[in-house]
């Protein structure tokens, strides 16, 4: 099941749940799919997690490496001019990793 929010803010950040499609542990990048909230369409979003991000289970910290696909996320991200949309904050929603 994949549900969707999108939300934005002043700052230009958004956030956005979903389900994870994909992760490049090499490029550092999740790929989570997710209803688009104006179409209803699915849609997938790419992401760059950097060494700002910050990435939690609960209230455990966890890195890329702990996210799995099929994972419930929850992810608020800003676009970066130079490198694409990056991850503020992505919190792994999935309580059987827990």
């Amino acid at each position: 099941m994949v549900t969707s929010l999108v939300l934005a803010d002043d700052s230009g950040e958004k956030t956005i749940s979903g389900t994870v499609n994909s992760v490049d542990w090499v490029g550092s990048s999740i790929s989570v799919l997710y209803a688009d909230p104006y179409t209803g369409n699915m849609d997938e979003i790419a992401l760059r997690s950097t060494s700002d991000s910050e990435l939690v289970r609960g209230t455990d910290s966890i890195t890329l490496s702990d996210i799995d696909q099929g994972d419930p996320v929850m992810a608020t991200y800003y676009r970066d001019d130079l490198s694409g949309l990056k991850i503020r904050r992505l919190s792994d929603l999935n309580d059987a990793n827990r």
